[in-house]
């Protein structure tokens, strides 16, 4: 812990890196008091369960919707213009844009959405350079502290923001959300102007238009190796699933507040705040889990396991205990399936496609919650909560037994030789994902297992050595670590 702390203090001992965190800092607890804002001018003013449902919908897709479609591209910008400009203006056109919102009364209207759309998405471009200043900021030795600082304390603002911002919206309404907003985001960005270093790189202009292109096949690639790698896979289908399920019983949970227990804004913060704790308390936990032996797809399964016990107890007699239990255990459960997940498509994926994989990863999974919310707005007219909620712990259940299973898949490749593929030939590239990558072989021999010879080659690839072992029956090759001798199967299986 003294360790810890020393070294945080070394970070602090720049000044710049306390101007860019304290800026962040403001700026993400005015993220927090903007959700709450939008919440309740979209979704509690709402007077019947579907209006409800649909508004959640709304305000998620408000919420993740343009801070995941800009967030590929961002990277364009940041690269080629001044970061601490981005950090000072930034804050100061989403103030100025969430102003007007302090004029508006009663149900949202199509100018509340494009403002609000405009605040969101600039949110992206200013995380995205307040990230990549970081090594220019804090010496590199502290630059680990100095990350884990930024991440950790700018959850925990964000939800410290979106818990106050939905308390004052219960006790003065949501108009003065707006004001707040814009307030903060203005300190934030006069934060900003403390920065004593430029932080410009030195990158040419590019043409616009060739960038996104290359940006759109880089990412198309990135999918393509992902859907070719079974680990990886599965393992992000598994956190996509757990955040549409998430979604779905966030609305069934603000519905019930709203409906059944009468409740306001107010309720959305204490469910939120809830399910952060548990959160923080999973984060920590993880480690734990692995201590004790488990493998990390089977951490992955317990946590669904979880989910799903919990949502199937609490469905026959719901209440505000059994809701908050419910909220908690999710976000408990929740860092048991994220961080395995990552590490485990970490390594199944080459370093190379890494960036790629994960920005399919990062889209795909905060898109999932948008996803379920309007599954519970089309259920919900058709379907009581407590049906609903038995059938999503009945999923949880279900993909328990999945999990393991997917995660422990090897990955296959197509192997080209230097001419027709007779057994006295060897390998000169292997092709997965649609990517040719050369390879060298190191050595061959060949292995007889339930009376059935195969040919394995050692080769040297772009990155590492690989075992090639020929599977007759499927017409593609099994590709295995050489350090471990048995299939790509991360997290111990």
């Amino acid at each position: 812990m003294e360790g810890s702390l020393a070294r945080a203090r070394a970070a602090l001992a720049s000044r710049d890196f306390r101007f860019v965190l304290s800026a962040r800092l403001v700026s993400q607890f005015a993220d927090g008091v903007f959700q709450a804002y939008l919440v309740d001018r979209i979704v509690f003013l709402s007077t019947d369960t579907k209006g409800t449902a649909v508004g959640v919908a709304v305000a998620l897709a408000l919420l993740v919707i343009p801070y995941s479609a800009v967030g590929p591209f961002v990277g364009v910008f940041v690269d080629r213009w001044s970061r601490r400009r981005i950090l000072l203006v930034t804050p100061l056109v989403r103030a100025a844009v969430a102003l007007p919102l302090l004029a508006q009364h009663g149900g949202a209207t199509w100018p509340t959405y494009v403002l609000a759309l405009v605040v969101v998405s600039l949110d992206r471009f200013y995380l995205t350079t307040a990230g990549a200043v970081m090594p220019a900021v804090v010496p590199a030795e502290d630059l680990l502290v100095g990350n884990a600082m930024a991440g950790a304390l700018g959850t925990v603002t964000t939800f410290l923001g979106l818990f106050a911002g939905s308390q004052v919206a219960a006790a003065t309404g949501a108009s003065v959300l707006a004001g707040v907003t814009a307030g903060l985001l203005g300190a934030s960005g006069a934060l900003a102007a403390g920065i004593g270093r430029p932080l410009r790189t030195n990158l040419p202009p590019v043409r616009l238009l060739a960038e996104v292109r290359r940006i759109a096949v880089d990412f198309a690639a990135g999918a393509r190796r992902l859907v070719a790698t079974p680990p990886a896979f599965g393992g992000i289908v598994t956190v996509t699933l757990d955040q549409i399920l998430f979604g779905i019983v966030t609305v069934l949970s603000i519905v019930v507040f709203r409906h059944r227990f009468h409740g306001g804004v107010a309720s959305y913060g204490r469910i939120i705040g809830v399910g952060g704790v548990g959160l923080v308390l999973g984060t920590f936990a993880v480690g734990a889990l692995e201590s004790r032996g488990l493998s990390k797809p089977r951490i992955v399964a317990l946590a669904f396991a979880l989910g799903g016990l919990a949502c199937a107890a609490a469905a026959p007699a719901l209440a505000p205990p059994s809701v908050l239990a419910v909220s908690f255990l999710l976000g408990l459960a929740y860092p048991w399936k994220k961080i395995p997940v990552d590490t485990v498509t970490q390594q199944a994926v080459p370093d190379r496609f890494r960036g790629r994989v994960f920005a399919v990863y990062d889209l795909g999974a905060s898109m999932a919650r948008v996803v379920g919310a309007v599954i519970a707005a089309a259920l919900l007219p058709h379907l009581s909560v407590p049906a609903i909620l038995e059938g999503i712990g009945l999923c949880y259940l279900a993909w328990t037994a999945v999990v393991p299973a997917w995660l422990a898949r090897p990955v296959r490749a197509r192997v080209r030789f230097y001419a027709g593929g007779r057994a006295e030939e060897t390998p000169r590239a292997i092709v997965v994902g649609g990517e040719e990558e050369p390879v060298e072989v190191v050595r061959s021999w060949t292995e007889q297992a339930a009376g059935v010879v195969r040919r394995r080659f050692r080769v040297r690839g772009l990155e590492s050595e690989l075992d090639l072992v020929e599977d007759p029956a499927g017409g593609r090759w099994l590709v295995r670590e050489a350090q471990r001798g048995t299939p790509i199967r991360p997290g111990g299986q």
